[in-house]
């Protein structure tokens, strides 16, 4: 993605997350592009968009 950290409004850390979660095809990039304004506004976190992506839809507990 190579965006800054001033980008994003992340530590180094949580770029570094969000750019392994796009590698490893559990997030597809246009997704964290589209959610960039929620996540540098702090609407959204690294971890919940990643979790929304990475969640198992075989369990169907509602």
């Amino acid at each position: 993605m190579s965006k800054s950290q001033d980008d994003w409004g992340l530590t180094e850390d949580e770029l570094d997350r969000l750019e392994d979660a796009i590698s490893d095809g559990i997030l597809p990039k246009s997704e964290a592009l589209s959610n960039r304004e929620n996540i540098k506004r702090g609407l959204l976190t690294v971890g919940e968009l990643i979790d929304i992506w990475s969640n198992d839809d075989d369990d169907d507990e509602y």
